[in-house]
């Protein structure tokens, strides 16, 4: 079934994209896409449950057959316990007496030489025996950092930060009704010594953990990278966009395992936007 785009009447590849390759606008709302996308949704389900079915009468007529060979390697694991019970009472018997002695040499040994060494040590020091210390190995485990809007949030290898964020519009006009497209300025620092290669997932949820689409294409002079190589005390920066439903009163934007930043959204500043957008789960 052929699928052609809202906006510019191409034909839709909605196997293999998410928006119209001729001219980028999104089909997500394409009735067309939609009733396509539920009857291949009905059909892989219709097969799977064909092919459990199949299984299950598969796996149904194989049982007695294995329960067979079940009992019979349960009955030979019962066979080879016994012998080798009977083997080890054997060896007990015959050579406990021989082990016994010997465990008990070596324990006189140790005893001996710990004796004469704690005699050393008291003579050595007038009297004071030598103290032995140990020290307990401990690692470090790098704690989470929570930050607010234009605050910097410091890890090992990097300092991270939002510095601006304001509401936009792209070249098709706002976002859906409920929506509205957000702008996050963002800057990463390599604050090691050495040459850092940082990769790390971005994303924006609201009220706790509902995920915001990503808003791609935006370009506000150049959008922020998640996997960059940096050298000693340099940075990055650049912008990313994300759609929010107007309701939200503050998102958290997540870098890696280890950044979180909180920020409040009820007096955003408006900037108009061009740039050609299309939209994609994150």
């Amino acid at each position: 079934m052929d699928i052609f785009c809202d906006y510019c009447g191409a034909k839709l590849d909605v196997e293999h994209e998410n928006c119209c390759t001729q001219c980028g606008a999104p089909f997500d709302n394409n009735a067309g896409v939609k009733a396509y996308r539920e009857e291949k949704k009905r059909k892989e389900e219709e097969y799977r449950r064909r092919q459990e079915m199949r299984q299950n009468e598969y796996n149904a007529s194989q049982q007695p057959s294995q329960s067979n060979v079940n009992s019979s390697r349960n009955n030979a694991s019962q066979q080879q316990k016994i012998v080798k019970t009977i083997i080890t009472v054997f060896i007990i018997m015959f050579f406990a007496p021989t082990v016994i002695g010997i465990i008990i040499s070596v324990i006189g040994g140790i005893f001996s030489v710990i004796g004469d060494n704690i005699g050393d040590n008291f003579d050595n020091n007038n009297g004071y025996i030598e103290e032995i210390s140990f020290a307990e190995e401990s690692s470090a485990t790098q704690e989470v950092q929570r930050v607010n809007f234009n605050e910097t949030a410091q890890t090992d290898e990097y300092s991270f930060i939002c510095d601006e964020v304001f509401r936009t519009d792209i070249m098709y006009g706002g976002a859906d009704k409920g929506y509205m497209y957000v702008a996050f300025h963002l800057k990463v620092k390599n604050t090691t010594d050495e040459k850092q290669w940082l990769s790390n997932d971005l994303n924006c949820v609201y009220d706790g953990d509902i995920g915001c689409d990503r808003a791609w294409g935006f370009d506000e002079g150049k959008s922020f990278s998640t996997s960059v190589a940096l050298s000693a005390g340099i940075g990055s920066d650049g912008y990313v966009c994300y759609i929010v439903p107007e309701k939200a009163k503050s998102v958290v934007l997540s870098y890696g395992d280890y950044v979180r930043v909180n920020i409040d959204l009820r007096d955003l500043s408006y900037r108009t936007e061009s740039s050609q957008t299309s939209t994609d789960n994150t």
